[in-house]
């Protein structure tokens, strides 16, 4: 344990510090642990990156245990010597945590294999902790006191170790706009949080024994907060990215939709029986994506109602001005490939059968036709 030991929280406090209830302490020392826990089984529970999540939260869970116990400590001493030992072997984990965390971040990042060499530094962490139960706290206790400095040197080499590799690491850490992303600034946050916590618990001689419980949720929170600010930044970012592209996308389909009633028009591509979405896009200069946005979302129809819309008005241009066709060539000559389809789409269209059409015009073309001049009977 430290050498200098505060045995409750009416202790002398360091004149830096704002003297406060012994209840808001506790209260603000417990809740960085809490949180701690509660993000580290977010942090397992996430899929993607499953092993750099797993690492965030098995070093959130390691501090989250560390700092709880600092603060039992602090207002209990009476504490069993069990939770003590606990407590200072977790961390053991803490420098080699923070360390694999930035490792395995920084490949997510390179998209490079981690590899398994990882499971060594854990492994002698573990050793050591194994070590720590063969001769527990509660009968070697000088052994432990003498310990505490040599584990934060342990985690402090880890540290320096993660340190180096996020320095070089520097310019993949920054975007191609020269700006940190939303998971990259967790990632450093945490390990300025790691390296605060432990200066904390190295110099409570010189400070409190609950300044590394305080560092704790100052900085979670601290992090939290940076994480939800620059989530809300990206978010309003995306709206007002989505906003210019739309009205992109409004310009680009009035001009594709000019070329469709050009290519409708004058080419009379509808005629085609075997014209296609694919072969339309061809035609007119878009992609086959475009095309069928742009059908869909600006004149809510489908492609082939689109193009039966035109083969239908073709239809009953030759079902008025050519009676002597059948139904079939009436078809064939308006795109559609059997008169089973063209009947369908007639129906769906027009609101009527080809042959009640071609009456109903025929009946209207009579009545509107001049009066026949009467003949002189010879």
């Amino acid at each position: 344990m430290p050498a200098r030991r505060r045995t409750g929280p009416n202790s002398s406090i360091p004149h830096h510090f704002l003297v406060i209830s012994s209840q808001l302490l506790f209260f603000i020392s417990a809740l960085g642990a809490v949180n701690g826990i509660f993000l580290a089984c977010y942090q397992f529970s996430r899929r993607s990156h499953r092993l750099t999540n797993s690492l965030l939260g098995a070093l959130l869970l390691a501090i989250g245990f560390r700092t709880a116990k600092s603060t039992f400590y602090y207002f209990n001493p009476a504490i069993a010597v069990e939770i003590l030992q606990a407590g200072i072997s977790a961390c053991l984990l803490i420098g080699p945590l923070s360390y694999l965390y930035v490792h395995c971040h920084l490949a997510d990042l390179a998209q490079r294999a981690v590899g398994k060499h990882w499971r060594t530094h854990l492994l002698l962490a573990l050793c050591a902790i194994g070590i720590g139960i063969v001769f527990p706290y509660s009968r070697y206790p000088h052994v432990w006191h003498y310990s505490i400095r040599s584990i934060h040197v342990y985690w402090l080499f880890y540290l320096l170790l993660a340190g180096k590799q996020l320095w070089q690491a520097r310019a993949l850490l920054l975007g191609a706009d020269g700006r940190i992303s939303r998971q990259n600034y967790l990632v450093l946050s945490v390990y300025a949080s790691s390296f605060l916590i432990l200066v904390a618990y190295a110099t409570t001689q010189f400070t409190s024994y609950i300044v590394g419980a305080i560092s704790f949720t100052v900085s979670i929170h601290a992090g939290i907060l940076i994480f939800a600010l620059q989530n809300d930044a990206r978010v309003e970012t995306a709206k007002k990215e989505k906003y210019q592209n739309r009205q992109l996308a409004d310009e680009d389909s009035r001009a594709l939709l000019d070329s469709l009633d050009r290519a409708m028009s004058e080419q009379r591509l509808y005629l085609n029986p075997n014209l296609s979405l694919p072969l339309l896009a061809k035609k007119i200069g878009y992609l086959q994506t475009t095309v069928s946005r742009a059908i869909n979302e600006k004149l809510d129809k489908s492609f082939n109602l689109y193009i039966n819309e035109f083969r239908i008005q073709h239809a009953r241009q030759l079902l008025t001005d050519e009676s002597h066709l059948t139904m079939e060539l009436v078809a064939e000559r308006s795109g559609f490939n059997s008169s089973s389809t063209f009947f369908a789409a007639f129906k769906k269209i027009a609101g009527q059968t080809p042959a009640s059409y071609r009456t109903a015009s025929a009946a209207q073309h009579a009545s509107s036709s001049p009066d026949r001049q009467l003949g002189i009977p010879s």
